[in-house]
């Protein structure tokens, strides 16, 4: 749930030279011109290649099943590297600053020669206990971790991922005891209600869901959009809600 700025995660070094193989999942093939997201997926201290997959099969059966995503997944390039010891050593570097790892930038710039593209880094550590990502936007390079140690089970997993996406798509934190863990902003936490109603105010009245609520990014004075979505406790909710699901089909630009 936690947030950082892209410069804390990137470090240099003497490049040397690894050649990553970066796989679409399930054969997947998506046109240049059709491409509307790029997410690239990593291993982290997976025993087996199959484990890896396995979970990372759940969190994309979840992503076609989650609005707006279900509408665009045929427009989503997956695709995903899995390390070996060794280069996952060269790779991530462990820090006591938060995030909780560091990525070799050749590593990055590797996989953006490879989509010709910016995309969102997932790094799956199947034995870290944190998840966090960068408050970011659909256009920019953004990192993603999620520690599979901190979830209880799979629809869990699942939906923590769903919420670390989100933030790297640019929404923002809904709950209210977490802390200040991000600025407000919009589209989904204003400080004030006037605030609110420039911004969510025409789906009041008109969406069930939709109202003024007190409380979002750890300060309860500020408004959310609604009670329950994946960006406050995505354990209890099942959607992010009208609000937000009307951002990300604007920058996601869907049509409908």
């Amino acid at each position: 749930m936690r947030l950082f700025g892209l410069v804390l995660y990137f470090w240099c070094f003497v490049s040397l030279g690894f050649a990553y193989n970066i796989e679409p999942y399930s054969g997947q093939f998506v046109s240049e011109a059709q491409v509307i997201l790029n997410l690239v997926f990593s291993s982290f201290n997976y025993q087996r290649k199959e484990i890896f997959l396995k979970d990372l099969n759940e969190l994309m059966q979840r992503l076609r099943q989650s609005k707006p995503f279900d509408e665009i997944i045929d427009k989503i390039r997956i695709n995903y590297i899995t390390l070996s010891r060794e280069e996952e050593n060269m790779v991530f570097k462990y820090t006591q600053d938060f995030p909780p790892l560091r990525v070799r930038q050749d590593f990055l710039d590797y996989i953006s020669t490879h989509l010709k593209s910016n995309y969102k880094l997932v790094i799956l550590d199947a034995t870290g206990s944190v998840s966090c990502s960068e408050l970011s936007s659909k256009d920019k390079l953004s990192l993603i971790i999620i520690g599979k140690a901190r979830y209880s089970n799979s629809q869990s997993f699942a939906k923590g991922f769903l919420h670390e996406l989100g933030h790297s798509l640019g929404l923002r934190d809904e709950c209210l005891d977490c802390g200040e863990v991000c600025p407000p902003g919009p589209p989904n936490c204003a400080t004030t209600k006037e605030e609110a109603e420039r911004w969510w105010g025409d789906l009041v009245g008109r969406l069930a869901r939709v109202n003024y609520i007190r409380g979002c990014c750890g300060n309860k004075s500020y408004i959310r959009p609604t009670i329950a979505s994946i960006m406050n406790d995505a354990d209890k909710s099942e959607d992010f809600g009208p609000v937000n699901e009307r951002y990300l089909r604007e920058i996601l630009e869907i049509k409908r």
